[in-house]
């Protein structure tokens, strides 16, 4: 976690590190909100995070480490 300063007017300085992961450009707007006591600054038009498991099924590291059978993939298309 980095750690930036409020300057007088108010203003942030985004570090790059941070701007590079979410390829911000200048120009680009952020939605700012309050979440459980947080300041949140997410990049105006940025898509709902979704889990790749939305069901939610239980998998152990050894389910998770088992060879997947794809030989009937080109059925399912």
């Amino acid at each position: 976690m980095e750690t930036v300063t409020l300057s007088t007017k108010g203003q942030l300085v985004i570090p790059s590190s941070v701007r590079g992961a979410l390829y911000l450009k200048p120009g680009n707007r952020l939605n700012v909100s309050i979440q459980d006591g947080n300041i949140v600054l997410k990049p105006e038009g940025a898509k709902a995070w979704k889990p790749i498991n939305p069901a939610g099924v239980s998998l152990s590291a050894a389910d998770l480490c088992k060879p997947v059978d794809l030989s009937d993939e080109a059925g399912r298309r």
